[in-house]
């Protein structure tokens, strides 16, 4: 006993003072060599972004009768449509008189919403607890904008043109000189012509993304916002199916509702759901969402914009008008990442009709536990994995390793693109890598920087769709096979092609 009342008596408060003043020090010096965070890299394409958050009223529809045990609200009920826009835009030279653009925080407001959804996430639900996920996700991305401009107008046709002839950044200089010279005059009565002056004005082919279970509409901004820099309107769905941490639904009557992360126990149906139902039920509300999203485009294409009222609380909504009459209503591509794959090769089903006028999609790393994945696909399709993805096999529903199954798949489809970025871990196509860089390489292993990873799925992601615009197969679209069977074949079997950026990948199926 007097032994450890000494060594206790020691640890006076000047060592502990100085052991602490140390202790601070030597990770002030380690977070000065690496910093703890990082701000996201400019977008790869010529154009400038413009970035605004969207809810909408929608065609309300119940997919299921399923009610969460906590409200006793039904828990897939689909009212009003949430959308993050990333779109090419031609910004004005700055002016005295002209409301200067905004940037938009990397994280949704309210920012206690993500952190409770976080921790509701891995059953935490101590108030005090779930304050502590809320601090975490400001001191790792508070200070993180997403480089896109809140509610630029869309790129004019002028503008487009511009640009696109000189195929770099000074052709910014030249719009933004001509805007100042014709003080946007001629611009706007371009975009105020009729819908038979569209083909001169110029048209965008849009994009519709869904992201990952426990992910949200922004967690993929640099890949979208790319993607839009290269003449492309995207929109990333804040999906209220449960899967995400967290979201508001904002009633057109007022009031409002909070959708968490749901698991089978939160709900009561008659009769019971199993795992296999919910992943269905949460599909089929995915579709419906992105249903919803293609009648919004739909919409502001035909000039109704400036009747749509933004739910989004703080949002605006002056450049909606402006999308009249810009959009290619045959030319819209479904992309998602995981449990979004899945969602987008599901929507691929019976494309294109009437409702889903789908000319292509693009699966980031087809879900391994998101349900079966549909076959049924007789549209161009580009599956695209990560190097993680593609050597961490598993026996997918009793089809076979899951490998096997994508390949077989994508080996049926007349269009389809199968490969494996080498180096890449899941995460690698979200802004997390980006933002976190040293965390994110402790926590999945990649060996490929996060920078080049995605400048290469950004590549062959517009490559592709440069595919579905112009039937022309550029870069690694354009080559054959190099690894058919992947890691289930022979290590002297699995080829690979450089990338534009110098990364690898290998091609499992081609057209």
């Amino acid at each position: 006993m007097m032994f450890r009342v000494r060594r206790f008596s020691r640890l006076s408060w000047k060592r502990i003072f100085l052991f602490g003043s140390a202790f601070v020090l030597f990770w002030i010096f380690v977070f000065s060599l690496t910093p703890i965070t990082s701000p996201l890299p400019a977008y790869t394409g010529p154009h400038q972004v413009g970035v605004l958050d969207v809810e909408v009223e929608g065609q309300k529809r119940l997919i299921h009768d399923a009610v969460l045990k906590e409200t006793g609200d039904k828990a897939f009920e689909l009212s009003t449509l949430a959308v993050t826009l990333y779109y090419p835009a031609a910004l004005p030279p700055p002016s005295s008189s002209r409301r200067q653009p905004e940037a938009r925080p990397w994280l949704p407001q309210p920012l206690s919403l993500i952190g409770t959804g976080y921790a509701r996430l891995v059953h935490v639900y101590f108030p005090p607890f779930q304050k502590v996920f809320t601090f975490a996700l400001w001191l790792l991305g508070s200070k993180t904008t997403i480089p896109g401009q809140v509610d630029a107008p869309i790129l004019s046709g002028a503008a487009k043109l511009l640009i696109d002839e000189s195929g770099d950044v000074d052709g910014l200089e030249k719009i933004l000189k001509y805007a100042e010279k014709e003080s946007l005059g001629d611009v706007q009565q371009m975009e105020l012509r009729g819908e038979e002056d569209a083909d001169e004005v110029g048209l965008f082919p849009f994009v519709v993304f869904t992201h990952g279970m426990a992910g949200m509409s922004q967690s993929y901004s640099h890949y979208l916002g790319s993607i839009a820099s290269h003449g492309y309107v995207v929109a990333a769905v804040e999906h209220r199916d449960g899967s995400g941490p967290g979201t508001i639904v904002h009633y057109p009557e007022g009031g409002e509702k909070k959708v968490w992360h749901m698991e089978l126990g939160d709900l009561d149906s008659s009769p019971p759901l199993n795992e296999l139902d919910l992943k269905a039920i949460q599909l089929a509300f995915r579709e419906a969402e992105i249903q919803e999203t293609i009648r919004l485009f739909k919409l502001l294409n035909a000039g109704h914009g400036d009747l749509m009222r933004n739910l989004k609380p703080d949002s605006p909504r002056t450049a909606l008008p402006s999308f009249k009459n810009r959009l290619n209503m045959s030319a819209v591509t479904v992309a998602g990442h995981s449990y979004g794959a899945t969602g987008a090769m599901q929507a691929l089903k019976n494309a294109p009709r009437d409702t889903m006028p789908i000319n292509g999609g693009i699966a980031l790393d087809p879900g391994k536990e998101s349900g079966p994945l549909n076959a049924d696909i007789d549209i161009p399709l580009l599956v695209m994995q990560s190097g993680q993805w593609t050597e961490k096999q598993t026996q997918f529903y009793d089809q076979g390793w899951h490998f096997d199954v994508v390949r077989r798949i994508v080996g049926g489809v007349k269009e389809g693109w199968f490969m494996t970025l080498a180096g890449s871990a899941h995460p690698s196509c979200t802004d997390a890598p980006l933002i976190v860089p040293w965390i994110m390489r402790l926590a999945t292993g990649t060996t490929l920087d996060a920078k080049v990873a995605l400048k290469e799925y950004i590549d062959v992601s517009v490559a592709f769709l440069e595919y579905l615009r112009e039937g022309e197969k550029a870069g690694v679209l354009g080559g054959g096979v190099t690894s058919e069977k992947g890691p289930l074949g022979d290590k002297e079997e699995r080829g690979k092609v450089e990338g534009r950026f110098g990364a690898e990948w290998e091609v499992h199926v081609v057209p």
